[in-house]
């Protein structure tokens, strides 16, 4: 019923434990694909030992390494489960994380169901995205939620999708930052999503994670902002297309994201963003007016428009 699949590079003193972790499940109907990807520390065997221990194990070796959105797609088109859930290879899990998943599926007929996670350097332990509420929504529903990003991440794990969601919709594979591309097309493709927010998913925070620059804002460069800037247009884009309703909603998602990264550039005396600095004054001053006035607008901002916009 389920194919899970990992993507893992270099990470020998890692991958041991969430290999156990899913080994382990109290849910048995799996297969586990982990693609190695260029791997040149030893995890590569690590990965031998445990094939030889269990048959659902599937390893595919990349002699190069890529994206991890190319590396998803390989997994993905390996897959023969009618769901899909992604872990990565230095996170933990709970030993019924995939059951509580695949309860949530079946008992509502949904398409994408998402448990609630934590995160720490292994040690220490809080919560993100974690509440007691059970919710049963329509994919717009859903996609709302992520764009006020309260009760849904961007982020891929901690998710089961319906196989034939993920087919239509592949990962970017030219940039770092798959999910924030991809997230909000699976959720509103998803008829039904049924969200509980119960910790079932540990996410490891440490210097090697690729999306470990969110957390210090002194490690934005212009690259990694513009990836993000194109993520979010594309996204609005999308969403006026295809959930039209939620399209203001996701143009001040868009327009607050410029403003939190010109506040950035600015208290940080960032390098190398001036340009992309004028170019996100240029749209925020065009739509001032649009802006200041949206329901969502918080206090803080107001004050940042008005300090950083004639």
């Amino acid at each position: 019923m389920i194919s899970v699949i990992m993507l893992t590079y270099n990470r020998k003193k890692y991958v041991w434990h969430m290999i156990e972790d899913i080994l382990h499940q109290s849910y048995k109907d799996f297969e586990y694909i982990i693609v190695n990807n260029g791997s040149t520390d030893g995890t590569e065997m690590v990965l031998s030992k445990y094939v030889k221990k269990d048959n659902r194990i599937k390893i595919i070796t990349l002699e190069q390494s890529k994206s991890i959105g190319a590396g998803r797609n390989i997994g993905i088109k390996a897959a023969e489960g009618n769901f899909i859930a992604f872990v990565d290879d230095d996170d933990r899990v709970m030993p019924d994380f995939l059951e509580f998943l695949m309860c949530l599926i079946l008992e509502n007929d949904a398409d994408i169901s998402m448990c609630g996670a934590s995160e720490g350097d292994g040690e220490t332990r809080q919560p993100q995205c974690v509440f007691e509420e059970k919710m049963v929504l329509t994919g717009e529903e859903a996609l709302r939620l992520l764009l006020g990003r309260k009760y849904i991440r961007a982020g891929i794990p901690t998710k089961l999708y319906k196989k034939e969601i993920l087919l239509r919709y592949p990962f970017e594979e030219k940039y770092k930052n798959e999910d924030i591309h991809t997230q909000y097309k699976y959720l509103i493709a998803g008829k039904k999503v049924v969200i509980h927010g119960v910790d079932k998913y540990y996410i490891t925070r440490h210097d090697s994670n690729v999306s470990g620059f969110t957390s210090n804002a002194q490690n934005w460069d212009a690259q990694t902002m513009g990836d993000y800037l194109a993520a979010f247009h594309n996204r609005t884009e999308f969403i006026r297309e295809h959930a039209p309703n939620t399209y203001e909603l996701a143009l001040y998602s868009e327009w607050s994201y410029m403003l939190s990264m010109v506040e950035k550039i600015d208290r940080f005396q960032l390098q190398g963003c001036a340009a992309l600095k004028k170019q996100m004054l240029e749209v925020l001053k065009k739509n001032k007016k649009h802006f200041i006035i949206m329901p969502e607008i918080k206090d803080f901002e107001k004050e940042w428009i008005e300090r950083y916009i004639d």
